[in-house]
């Protein structure tokens, strides 16, 4: 039985991938031990998928100075130091780090073990974490080809982003949404919490989009969902919910998508095949939401609307003019890796071989 340790933590798009590779490695009979921050998400996430935890108390690199900087090497030290003792304790052969500022000091603390380091990286434009352990890594797993560039030569293999999506062909009813079974189906993707820009765009055109044949998905996100819902809750052709259990089928329904650019969003509308107008989120670490929307235009299987130039009736254009090539925009997917990306991963790490090998 192997023993692997799965470091992550801060947000879904590190966690998620962590759980679906801790998943795929426990299936194949590994031992699983899963290092997140204290009082973290990642603690619940993992608690529900009945996978051991151990916390470490670990602070954030802020991209600007705040007095919290001031505490982050004496935090930063004493983490490592936890980390090993982790380490020491469980004997892994070897550790997997997804991204965030958890996998930074246990990365380190694995390569100063010299136990075998792997990493999963989702990003087109590589996180902090990866950039600093990838002279440390055996293998670099990555959700996109793109960020090949910005790593280490000969350590990069392209996985695909482990996601808890899969491909859907059962849709929802439509006429029980009230939606035209002519009309296309456009979904707003804001994310749990929701996207405030986003949703503040599409409230003044809904008209507009219902009468050129536009029917919306609306996840409106949990943040403002009590300040939108009551002003579309009986509008026609409109279905909005602040978060929901049925992604896939509502995938399956969406002709088109307009959503941010985090990596495992992007990665579940390509394994859906849905071209996607994307605004990037402006203040994501290093800009790389529009290295990730870079990468889908480059493919022409989406567009980019920056931030800066959001407003109604420049997203009313963009969606309509995109409207009037999605056939050419879905023939332009490929086959992707994604929804095979945890197994793929998992089975590299379950041999602790190397890509080449």
């Amino acid at each position: 039985m192997k023993k692997i340790i799965v470091a992550a933590g801060g947000t879904g798009g590190h966690i998620i991938p962590a759980l679906s590779v801790a998943t795929a490695l426990k299936q194949r009979g590994s031992e699983i031990l899963y290092i997140g921050n204290v009082n973290s998400l990642e603690e619940k996430l993992v608690s529900a998928a009945a996978l051991d935890f151990r916390a470490i108390d670990v602070q954030k690199l802020y991209r600007r100075f705040t007095f919290s900087h001031l505490r982050f090497p004496f935090k930063l030290i004493k983490s490592i130091i936890a980390s090993k003792r982790i380490i020491r304790d469980f004997q892994p052969d070897a550790v997997l780090g997804t991204g965030g500022f958890v996998s930074g000091p246990v990365g380190y603390a694995a390569h100063r073990l010299k136990i075998p380091l792997y990493l999963q990286e989702q990003n087109s434009f590589p996180g902090l974490t990866t950039r600093l352990l990838a002279k440390h890594a055996k293998t670099i797993f990555l959700g996109s080809n793109y960020a090949t560039k910005f790593l280490p030569a000969g350590k990069t293999f392209f996985s695909g982003n482990p996601i808890n999506c899969t491909e859907s062909k059962q849709q929802i009813d439509l006429s029980s949404y009230g939606f035209r079974a002519s009309a296309l189906k456009l979904f707003l993707i804001g994310g749990s919490q929701g996207s405030l820009a986003l949703n503040k765009a599409i409230l003044p055109i809904l008209d507009q989009l219902y009468q050129n044949q536009i029917d919306l998905i609306w996840q409106i996100g949990n943040y403002s969902y009590q300040d939108f819902y009551p002003q579309v809750k009986d509008r026609p052709g409109v279905y909005a919910f602040a978060f929901t259990s049925q992604i896939n089928a509502l995938y399956a329904s969406a002709d088109l998508a307009l959503a941010r650019g985090g990596a495992l969003s992007l990665a579940e509308l390509e394994v859906n095949k849905i071209p996607t107008l994307i605004v990037p989120l402006p203040t994501a670490a290093g800009n790389h939401q529009y290295h990730n929307a870079l990468e889908w235009k480059i493919k022409h299987i989406g567009n980019i609307l920056q931030q800066k130039n959001l407003s109604p009736k420049e997203l009313l254009s963009r969606i309509l003019e995109m409207k009037k090539s999605i056939a050419t925009l879905r023939n332009n997917f490929s086959l992707s890796l994604h929804e095979n990306a945890a197994e793929n991963i998992a089975e590299i790490i379950s041999k602790n071989r190397d890509i080449l090998e």
